[in-house]
């Protein structure tokens, strides 16, 4: 289990460089990511811990805060891994950027953390 800390701004998540491909297949695939989401937003306005399912078929299935339950599939893209969710977002992707402090959930749109890694569990604990 990969356990990080939170709390890092998205500007020192800009200065670091984000996971290659390799990286984040080794972290991904086959895996459960609980992300530490922030207050606000789809996730829920307290924020709290969120599990993603990151299967090794492409299936993806996440469990907000607030409880919504998002289905999809998911791929690796470069430095970044995109999700196509049934219920949500299509084509919603991200960079997993590392610093000092944290694993970054990063939008490589805008720039913005989404999240960060609380800790990466192998399989499916959750039941997803």
């Amino acid at each position: 289990m990969v356990t990080m800390v939170t709390g890092v701004t998205a500007a020192a998540a800009a200065a670091e460089t984000p996971m290659g491909e390799a990286q984040l297949d080794a972290l991904l695939t086959g895996n459960t990511v609980y992300i530490e989401v922030p207050p606000g937003g789809p996730g829920g306005p307290d924020g709290g811990i969120a599990p993603f399912l990151y299967g090794a078929d492409g299936r993806a299935v996440a469990v907000l805060p607030a409880g919504l339950t998002l289905v999809g599939t998911w791929r690796l893209e470069g430095d970044r891994y995109c999700v196509d969710w049934d219920n949500g977002p299509k084509d919603s992707c991200t960079r997993l950027v590392k610093s000092a402090e944290a694993l970054l959930m990063v939008d490589p749109k805008t720039g913005e953390t989404r999240g960060a890694v609380e800790s990466i569990r192998p399989g499916n604990p959750e039941a997803l």
